[in-house]
């Protein structure tokens, strides 16, 4: 069980239990650490007392004792037992540890004489540490040797002039010591080196284990003692704080189930903080009365404006099930009735196009909100409107459940409106364009005029024959204006189908390469892998292409190329063709009118002014943009950009 699933009576004695148990532990604890601190300061103590003595012992070997032997012993001669003050020592504490057989007394070097006073390895260890750290002259602490666990203490042993005579240059020393020990070992020794040390060790396993069994007794009485007090705390706590919380729990709930409306109070008795809570809960129930009075006036003053909007307002939650609908949304989706409109639809069912109702969900995930999101609704009786929508997304504070708040306006009138004026800019334009084309076409027909009357004059067949030729080429021309003027003013379809650009270039590229192959002109390409399909009429922008390759190709003087690219532009959602020629460029001082209807450089003959107005139309009517960048000289590049989404469904 969860501790906030708890009563409060438990979690009050959990608690105390718990801070009562970490005080018995700690306790415990305390007490065996420090009666154990004791203990090792005692052993301290007595291990000091014992290397006092054994200092003194070895002073008096050394300052009386020797000295003595040496006046009263014939040169070369040494008693190891009487002058030598480690083989006295360890002899007198032989006889002290059979007194305390479970202490260890140990005196050591390096390269002692007699090899049975030789280090072992943890001796050499420390050994090497005196010798290392000069200022460092003992050690004391808890060891384990030979599975037991000892308090040591470590004295380093340093060379003393003293022992030279023994222990320094080995022809010195005397003779029946060397008869003895030999001259390998235990010379050649510096004064001040540390050539060895001395130890005592004292088990402490015996007495550090009653220690333990101590405070673990004292460990359980003191669970002995918290069971009482819990005990009793348990029940002053119950007298004091759990019955009165209980009657005022009561008086609570009968309150929130509405047993009991909010003009009760609850009878307080007393000045302690229960008293204090009940006074609480009275204030708070006279300030739920008057937020439930300012709520239900706040409830009917904004229901009066989502009912009085002319705008359809409804509220959904994020499944697309209805929850709410004012007046107007009723009336805009043709339903009889609020019950009806609840029953009978959802936020999916408005939408005509699925990717449209799609776009709108996937921003309201991510980004919260639309804004003026114009889409086409279905109405009840299958009639379609087009809509502008703006709506929030909704969440509570513990994200689980959310809703859709939205604001749709009818902008039907708005759109028939905006159509008849784009037919009207269209039939401007198309007015324009025939007073430039009746102004083009004059010169051809006067042309032909002329040439025709000089066929009545002329009767030499060869004459005829070129002006029957001249004729046919201004026929063609004529023909070729009408054509561009007729695309430019067509409608464009608006059913873009999703196609492989660079599939479409390659189309195109086929017609003209076979032409351009013989004026000298090469194309090469350079296609992105993996550039998305692009919504697109496929023959318009086919059309666009066959514009700018020819004026690419007309651009270029004698042999040169083409470079046609494609890129997609992942930043913006967009795919980017190009059309690079090495041709001669677009001066300056014209380049601001080469979109201009019937403008051209060209010979006459060569064109007809309409290909780059024909071509930025189109690419306009497909929500995408075109430009070009130039520099005389070097060449031309024309490029435009097309949107991976269709025009008018882009959130």
């Amino acid at each position: 069980m969860k501790f906030r699933g708890l009563k409060l009576t438990t979690k009050v004695m959990l608690g105390m239990g718990l801070i009562l148990f970490a005080t018995d532990c700690i306790v415990s604890i305390f007490f065996y650490s420090y009666v154990r601190n004791l203990y090792l300061e005692e052993i301290y103590q007595k291990t000091g007392f014992t290397l006092g003595f054994i200092d003194a012992t070895m002073e008096f070997v050394r300052d009386d004792l020797r000295p003595r032997m040496l006046r009263l012993l014939p040169r070369d001669e040494f008693v190891s037992e009487a002058m030598s003050t480690s083989v006295v020592n360890k002899k007198i504490m032989a006889r002290v540890i059979r007194h305390f057989p479970s202490n260890i007394y140990r005196r050591v070097a390096l390269n002692p004489m007699n090899p049975r006073n030789r280090a072992d390895k943890f001796e050499e260890s420390f050994i090497r540490r005196f010798s290392s750290q000069q200022d460092m002259t003992s050690w004391k602490g808890l060891v384990t040797r030979q599975g037991r666990r000892y308090f040591i203490r470590l004295k380093a042993v340093r060379m003393e002039s003293s022992c030279l005579l023994c222990h320094g240059d080995p022809a010195l020393a005397p003779k029946s010591l060397l008869r003895r020990y030999g001259p390998a070992n235990g010379h050649n020794w510096k004064v001040g080196q540390v050539v060895g040390l001395e130890s005592i060790a004292v088990p402490v396993d015996p007495t550090v284990s009653k220690i333990r069994q101590a405070a673990f007794a004292i460990f359980l009485l003191g669970l002995l003692i918290l069971m009482v007090v819990l005990l009793l705390l348990n029940y002053f706590h119950y007298v004091v704080a759990v019955r009165p919380l209980k009657r005022a729990s009561a008086f609570f709930k009968s309150v929130v189930s509405g047993e009991k409306g909010l003009d009760v109070s609850l009878d307080v008795k007393g000045s302690d903080e229960i008293a204090e809570l009940g006074e609480s809960f009275n204030r708070m129930i006279g300030h739920l009365k008057k937020s439930q009075e300012d709520l239900l006036a706040s409830e009917a003053k904004y229901r009066q404006i989502f009912e009085g909007s002319k705008d359809g307002i409804i509220v959904t939650d994020c499944d697309g099930l209805m929850v709410d609908v004012n007046n107007a949304g009723i009336e805009l989706f043709g339903c009889k009735n609020r019950d009806d409109f609840m029953r009978s639809v959802t936020i999916h069912d408005f939408f005509v196009h699925q990717e449209t109702c799609t776009a709108f969900l996937e921003q309201m995930e991510t980004a919260g909100f639309v804004k003026d999101f114009e889409a086409r609704f279905r109405k009840r009786n299958n009639d379609e409107i087009d809509v502008l929508v703006t709506a929030t997304r909704q969440q509570d504070k513990h994200q689980e459940r959310c809703r859709y708040e939205c604001i749709i306006k009818d902008i039907g009138e708005w759109k028939s409106m905006e159509q008849q004026i784009r037919q009207a800019e269209k039939l401007a334009s198309i007015g324009q364009l025939a007073a430039g084309v009746a102004h083009e076409i004059n010169n051809p027909l006067s042309i032909v005029m002329g040439y025709t009357g000089l066929l009545l004059k002329a009767a030499d067949n060869e004459r005829v024959r070129r002006d029957l030729q001249v004729i046919r080429n201004n026929a063609a021309m004529c023909k070729k204006i009408v054509e561009d003027l007729l695309n430019f003013s067509r409608q464009a379809d608006s059913r873009l189908v999703p196609a492989d650009i660079a599939e479409t270039i390659r189309s195109v590229i086929e017609v003209v390469d076979g032409e351009f192959a013989a004026n000298g002109i090469t194309i090469r390409t350079d296609f992105e892998p993996g550039v998305p399909p692009v919504p697109m009429s496929v023959d318009r922008i086919r059309q666009v292409c066959l514009n700018l390759l020819i004026n690419a190709s007309q651009a270029i003087e004698g042999r040169g190329s083409i470079l046609v690219t494609t890129r997609y532009e992942a930043a913006d959602h967009m795919v980017r063709v190009a059309f690079t020629d090495t041709g001669c460029g677009i001066p300056c001082n014209i380049r601001h009118k080469v979109f201009e209807p019937f403008f051209t450089t060209k010979e006459p003959g060569q064109g007809t002014g309409l290909g780059t107005s024909v071509s930025y139309g189109i690419v306009e009517e497909h929500g995408g943009e075109i430009s070009f960048t130039s520099e005389e000289g070097k060449g031309t590049t024309f490029w435009f950009r097309l949107p991976l989404e269709e025009k008018g469904k882009r959130p």
